[in-house]
């Protein structure tokens, strides 16, 4: 014991903290608070059990000025234990960790059927405790000048560190998840904790400091004073009361209670979850996201819906949004590779997903239709979801399209597409999606073109074009809008029977060997 107590860093002389460690135990500290006031910032010791530490208090609060035992001596009345409200804390070091309650925490996720690898904990406390662990540092300035005059608030390590450092790890092991105090989790484990018996404390302030709470602020009716007193505006009005003025308004060290303060709300919380993946459509009458038109539904089903729907049932998200680089129309197929696409899902509450089975799911999507294909399925970070949209207008796409003409031709007369390079096109914002879409006019560009014969009537246009160019319309020339137009190009008109995207050239997400 006397080796640990050698670890106690607020003094370099471990007897002179005999007589603060009683003080603070016959005010009604418990062990954590009074190892937290004594300045001791190793996480190890808080991870003791609640009987260890109290062997630890007990040594520190008996042993006799000046000499360091190896087991408690003297009185041991002064000694709280976990029945008796901390007045630093207000049970939440005591009952907030007790088995009981990590148990509690288990059954919700047990429950909720949350899985992760990692978790992190989050606590909101009462920001009364702002004002009592205040009212404890007085009270030791006081009473001990010598020792704690010049030491701040700041030395007195966190609760919700301790929390944390005493809970994590047991909780490690009853949820079966990785743990690390330094680390952030997507996962986190949420716990607001109230106290109602000492929910007025910081009452006094709006009165005592004018300054932080101007004269409307203090008008307001008691059941409103939330509104004005946060966890910032307390701080920032104890910092601007004298000792002398803040002991004259509390009392130091803060009254006992008799209630300890409870967890009134536990809640699991993911951040979204990415899911990413490349898909092909080969159906002629399939929207990509649910085609609603005057508030009535056309279609059965969507790309969209037939994509999300498994990966939402399979990570237990409460919803999705869809995205893709582009999109094309219901009559238009996507071959190829495939169009990349990305699956926001909220709230999952389960991520640890292995690559295996986001095959064995990619598996049973495609089995379950012939309208759609997908490939690549994989989780990527937020930061790798966001190349999805990058550099969206510089992209390049591919196309063929069945283009019928109105005069007969012969082959010689498609060759001149491809000596066009780089063609410029202005393009209003075509008929056909004008009700949805603003009235602008788009600068797009078509790289490259061929034409491939199929009789008199009908060739195979093949284009590689800037991301964003309206083909349909390039081809018909949509009443002159677009300029200019194949119709223009070959001086007769033109109109397109069936569209296909061949490629996106977009090198994500990266390609998983099947």
């Amino acid at each position: 014991m006397a080796e640990e107590l050698k670890q106690l860093k607020l003094f370099s002389d471990v007897a002179a903290m005999f007589a603060p460690a009683k003080s603070l135990y016959e005010a009604g500290c418990c062990p954590c608070c009074l190892l937290r006031f004594l300045g001791e910032r190793d996480c190890q010791i808080y991870q003791k059990s609640a009987e260890e530490l109290q062997t630890v208090a007990l040594t520190l609060c008996n042993q006799p000025q000046g000499d360091v035992a190896d087991s408690p001596t003297g009185d041991t009345t002064c000694v709280n234990t976990d029945d008796i409200p901390c007045i630093a804390c207000l049970g939440i070091l005591q009952h907030g960790c007790s088995e009981e309650f990590l148990e509690k925490i288990q059954q919700k996720m047990e429950e909720e059927g949350y899985k992760s690898q990692l978790f992190s904990l989050s606590l909101m406390t009462p920001i009364q405790l702002i004002v009592r662990e205040h009212a404890v540092m007085l009270f030791l300035r006081e009473r001990f000048s010598d020792l704690y005059t010049g030491q701040s608030i700041d030395k007195v390590t966190s609760m919700k560190d301790v929390y944390k450092w005493r809970c994590g790890p047991r909780l490690k092991d009853k949820l079966n998840m990785e743990y690390h105090h330094q680390i952030e989790s997507p996962f986190l484990i949420q716990l607001m904790f109230q106290h109602k018996e000492t929910e007025t404390e910081c009452s006094f302030l709006i009165s005592a400091c004018p300054k932080v709470f101007p004269t409307n602020s203090r008008k307001r009716k008691r059941d409103s004073e939330q509104a004005v007193l946060n966890r910032t505006s307390v701080t920032k009005a104890i910092g601007s009361l004298s000792e002398s003025k803040f002991m004259s308004l509390v009392r130091c060290p803060p009254e006992k209670v008799d209630t300890m303060c409870r967890c009134q709300e536990l809640t699991c919380y993911h951040e979204a979850l990415f899911v990413a993946g490349r898909y092909n459509k080969y159906s002629r009458t399939l929207s990509q996201t649910p085609w609603v038109v005057d508030g009535e539904r056309r279609g059965e089903t969507s790309v969209s819906e037939l994509i999300c729907t498994r990966i939402k049932a399979m990570f237990m998200a409460q919803e999705y949004r869809f995205s893709s680089a582009g999109r094309e129309d219901v009559d238009v197929r996507t071959l190829g590779r495939g169009r990349p696409f990305l699956v926001e899902l909220i709230q999952p509450h389960i991520s640890d997903v292995p690559l295996d089975k986001m095959k064995l799911l990619q598996k049973e999507i495609n089995s379950e239709t012939t309208d759609i294909a997908i490939r690549d399925l994989q989780i990527v970070s937020r930061e790798e979801s966001g190349k999805l949209k990058v550099g969206e207008t510089e992209k390049t796409k591919s196309y063929s399209a069945l283009v019928r003409v109105e005069k007969p031709i012969q082959p010689d007369d498609l060759k001149f597409l491809e000596e066009i390079k780089d063609l410029k096109l202005a393009q209003k914002t075509p008929i056909r999606v004008i009700h949805r879409r603003p009235l602008a006019s788009r600068d797009r560009v078509i790289h490259n073109m061929s034409g491939e014969y199929i009789d008199s009537q009908h060739f195979t246009l093949h284009l590689k074009t800037q991301a964003g160019t309206y083909i349909k319309e390039f081809v018909h020339g949509d009443f002159g809008r677009t300029q200019p137009s194949l119709s223009t190009l070959m001086h007769m008109d033109t109109d397109i029977l069936e569209l296909d995207v061949e490629s996106v050239d977009v090198d994500w997400p990266k390609t998983i060997d099947e």
